[in-house]
């Protein structure tokens, strides 16, 4: 199931999320978070869901890792005017009205991974777990400091995330690159971030290669840093002619609709729009969504001319014909026992409830708003 509506066909949809959240130490390949996962559209709404109800992310960072907040601020906005349903892609450091939780630099005693020095925002961080033990995703960014590290202080810098990774278990660290300073494909800011990828994969970690987001349009067909690409977007042609590959986008197409406007510190807006795209990417895959196995597998329960229900992926979905809307949903376990109950404003398609823990026949009640009540009952697979 994609998010936008054309998307979708000619249903609209009810998602009821079914999995629990626990993290995944025995991953057999790392999660990369670069440029080819800006797809946004391409995210199952389940699993943004999803990540709602499971992540608590405390981010830090100086101006150049605030661009994925200035992207994520208006992101919302820009996807509901394209469809979507509103608030689907909100966030908040309390996680309130049904928004992502991310906690905006709340660490005391560090900047980001450079600053004061390269070890402080780990103490930083051991810290802020040992007091906010809910907190599951911790996020670092750099500021210019990758760019001139040393072979030791990059291997520093991999150690001590290891370290919290053994220390808190029960928290995903997400690795990153350091953003881009016009030093092309052999400067030693690339040399660094290569180590930090080849780290990560060969140790099947979480890494958000900020440099690499930066370093293509959404066309994805020219990798701008080999052509000296600094994190204002400016890089030099072959015809050594000086342009802005970040500029020339958006001026070849339509703000509102292909990109949208935010202020993307030292950068673009489009970068902040893409880094906003692969940070919600990032948190789906947090989330439990995998893009390499096929979403759109359906185990049928019940449909007809009008009401489908089924099974796919982590999630339990009422799909309705469009000329109908739907008003309330609940669920009953055997001994008539309600076990979930929603109702809906007019624009409202999907909401979320953890059924893990239920197995055996669950019967359901749909009612809409022009046919009434659909009635029935499936047996539930388990978890």
């Amino acid at each position: 199931m994609k998010i936008f509506p054309h998307l979708i066909g000619l249903f609209l949809t009810v998602a009821i999320i079914i999995s629990g959240y626990a993290q995944d130490r025995s991953r057999t390949e790392a999660i990369v978070i670069d440029h080819q996962c800006i797809g946004i559209d391409k995210l199952p709404v389940e699993y943004i869901d999803s990540a709602k109800q499971k992540l608590i992310i405390a981010y830090g960072h100086t101006s150049h890792g605030s661009q994925l907040i200035s992207g994520m601020d208006p992101l919302d906005n820009f996807m509901s005017i394209k469809g979507n349903s509103k608030g689907t892609f909100n966030y908040s450091g309390s996680g309130s009205n049904n928004s992502l939780q991310l906690r905006d630099c709340p660490f005391s005693g560090a900047e980001d991974l450079g600053n004061p020095d390269r070890s402080s925002w780990a103490n930083a961080t051991r810290n802020y777990l040992n007091e906010n033990p809910e907190v599951n995703v911790v996020m670092w960014s750099w500021c210019g400091q990758a760019g001139w590290a040393s072979t030791e202080e990059i291997d520093l810098y991999l150690s001590l995330m290891n370290q919290l990774e053994t220390d808190f278990p029960s928290v995903n660290f997400v690795y990153m690159t350091g953003h881009l300073e016009g030093t092309g494909e052999n400067g030693q800011l690339n040399l660094n971030n290569q180590r930090i990828r080849d780290y990560c994969t060969s140790n099947h970690k979480i890494l958000y290669d900020f440099a690499d987001i930066e370093s293509f349009d959404p066309d994805g067909k020219t990798n701008y840093m080999k052509l000296f690409a600094n994190d204002n977007c400016d890089y030099t042609t072959t015809d050594n002619e000086n342009r802005n590959w970040a500029i020339d986008w958006q001026n070849s197409h339509n703000e509102g609709v292909d990109w949208y406007e935010c202020s993307a510190a030292h950068s673009q807006a489009l970068v902040g729009n893409l880094k906003a795209y692969a940070a919600w990417w990032l948190f789906a895959r947090l989330a439990g969504w995998n893009p390499d196995q096929s979403s759109s597998v359906e185990y049928p329960f019940f449909q007809n001319a009008d009401l489908k229900v089924y099974l796919s992926g982590n999630s339990l979905h009422f799909k309705i014909n469009p000329d109908q809307k739907i008003v309330s949903i609940k669920l009953f376990n055997m001994n008539g026992q309600t076990i979930f109950t929603e109702e809906y404003a007019i624009t409202d398609h999907r909401t979320g409830i953890n059924l893990a823990k239920i197995n055996g026949m669950i019967l359901y009640e749909v009612i809409t708003n022009k046919q009434g009540k659909y009635t029935g009952k499936l047996m539930f697979p388990g978890p």
